[in-house]
């Protein structure tokens, strides 16, 4: 995929349905390399990144899923609560604006499936939880997200998807003993990446902004 900064800006979106595809390991270099060129403060460069993928990712996802306790879908299970939850949004896309139609808001399952979807990193190829080393402070947050954003961007650039997840961080003693995070450091954030599933309507959702002149202010 080729496109400008601004196409990019303006065409990247939370996935949640990716296809069975793999990444390529090219692919995955590419995109952590723009992430670890993402601005700091005083270049501290406080993010570590730990990719997941292949038969650690499959043990990283049924950890989350027995450390998310007997309520969560079976591994079996999910694809069923997936293909419900598609179901019921295509039927919402094909009768509204699709501007108008929320994943969190569409029904009870649909929340439920935003949570345990994130757990199992919506079943994408792989899985990249973000740390920090715990003796950083001060801006070191701000710089996270500015190499999340990159990350997010590079992927897109490369014809890839991805969502930035919070829920996994819940688990984060899983997190941990899976990926032998070391002891000095935080668990921050995570991202799933992978092929997007362009036919699912969970990919098809319109997003929508304030309008521009309640949130920027030009002065001078």
């Amino acid at each position: 995929m080729s496109m400008n900064i601004h196409q990019a800006l303006l065409t990247r979106r939370s996935i949640r349905k990716y296809t069975d595809e793999l990444v390529s390991s090219e692919s995955i270099e590419r995109i952590m390399t723009a992430a670890t060129w993402a601005p700091s403060g005083s270049n501290t460069q406080p993010w570590r990144f730990y990719v997941a993928h292949g038969k650690k990712r499959d043990e990283l996802i049924k950890g989350l899923v027995k450390a998310s306790g007997p309520e969560a879908p079976s591994m079996e299970d999910y694809p069923n609560v997936t293909a419900e939850i598609e179901e019921v949004l295509a039927d919402r896309l094909a009768e509204n604006d699709p501007a108008g139609v929320r994943l969190l808001t569409l029904s009870k399952a649909s929340g439920q499936f935003v949570r345990f979807g994130s757990i199992r990193f919506y079943q994408a190829p792989v899985a990249i939880v973000v740390t920090s080393p715990k003796k950083m402070g001060g801006s070191s947050g701000m710089s996270i997200g500015a190499a999340i954003q990159t990350l997010l961007l590079a992927a897109h650039g490369e014809g890839l998807g991805t969502c930035w997840l919070g829920m996994p961080i819940a688990y984060k003693d899983t997190l941990i003993d899976v990926l032998d995070i070391p002891e000095d450091e935080v668990c921050i954030t995570s991202v799933s990446l992978g092929h997007p599933d362009l036919e699912s309507p969970l990919n098809k959702m319109a997003r929508s902004r304030l309008p521009y002149e309640a949130t920027v202010h030009i002065l001078g």
